[in-house]
């Protein structure tokens, strides 16, 4: 083959490379016919197969979001931005002699497949607008199985964290459901903490149904609003979640003047921005939030904007871009 021919070629793989980390990975597209393809046989809604019960294996279904944000039996298998630290993405990655390798049956994920999964859960783990199924989502609390076992650092955290915060009426609660179409459940048994997040009809999630969030405000302690049709006055409201740790805004309309209001949450330790309008001034004020940990801008004009890569304005803040 001509050297111009090679070159030419080494340059359409580098620009297809350099595409795809840019647009970010479609679910409906990359993931999820994977997951049809490898995974669906053994984690799906229980069913009768030739008069026998076949139920989802190690209790996880991966056919709907909300099933598969909950995780397994042995606790949650994806942690978004965070490859390393997601049990369905260290499974598929394994040797194929590797008794724990998913899926156990036939060859190995490819590694493109492989290397597709890693980055959709880099970039957020982002669905998009798939839903899949929804049956069984009042279930989805978390039941202690293993209470011998040390309790985990954020369970800890978390239970502090309840500890003088008053629960909420759960006809409140159903009021707050109805209102804002969100999925709203406590994040352990017996705790007055709430997680909020969409499920779907993403775009009929607006300023609106954010304000029927405000008596059980107090409550919130993880909301995830990716997708949504919200604005900067939104996260007026937002700003009033006194007990706020983790927030996603992701590809949502909101820009510097909405994040600023951000400032004001006492105790958020992780927000995902990304794909928002966020620019180099909203950067430097969410950076200097004392308590924010983790700080995801990938795909938002501020990476765009600030030349030779991103740099924490503060030591023990981790940028994700």
């Amino acid at each position: 083959m001509p050297l111009f021919a090679r070159i030419s070629i080494l340059f359409s793989l580098l620009g297809a490379m350099s595409l795809l980390a840019t647009e970010g990975i479609d679910f409906e597209k990359q993931i999820l016919p994977i997951f049809q393809d490898r995974c669906l046989e053994c984690h799906q809604a229980p069913r009768e197969k030739n008069g026998r019960t076949y139920n989802p294996k190690a209790g996880l279904r991966m056919d709907g979001l909300a099933h598969l944000m909950f995780g397994s039996d042995e606790g949650p298998v994806l942690v978004p931005n965070h490859p390393s630290k997601s049990p369905l993405y260290n499974r598929v990655s394994l040797p194929s002699e590797d008794d724990d390798r998913m899926p156990p049956k036939g060859d190995p994920l490819s590694f493109a497949q492989q290397d597709l999964i890693r980055q959709w859960i880099g970039q957020g783990a982002d669905f998009g607008n798939w839903v899949g199924a929804t049956d069984g989502l009042e279930k989805l609390v978390r039941k202690d199985a293993h209470q011998n076992q040390k309790i985990p650092e954020f369970v800890l955290f978390y239970q502090e964290l309840g500890k003088g915060v008053p629960a909420v009426d759960e006809r409140n609660i159903e009021k707050a459901r109805s209102a804002s179409g969100l999925l709203i459940r406590p994040i352990g048994i017996k705790s007055p903490l709430l997680e909020v997040r969409v499920v779907t009809r993403h775009q009929h999630v607006g300023d609106e149904q954010i304000r029927a969030l405000i008596p059980i405000s107090r409550q919130v302690v993880k909301l995830d609003l990716r997708n949504t049709s919200i604005s900067n006055e939104a996260c007026k409201t937002i700003a009033r979640f006194e007990n706020l740790i983790e927030l996603n805004i992701r590809a949502c309309s909101v820009d510097d003047q909405g994040v600023q209001e951000f400032t004001s949450l006492p105790k958020i330790k992780k927000i995902n921005a990304g794909q928002t309008q966020l620019g180099g001034e909203g950067l430097a004020r969410l950076s200097q939030i004392a308590s924010l940990e983790e700080l995801n801008i990938w795909g938002c004009i501020a990476v765009k904007k600030i030349a030779g890569g991103l740099r924490p304005v503060r030591s023990g803040l981790q940028v994700i871009d």
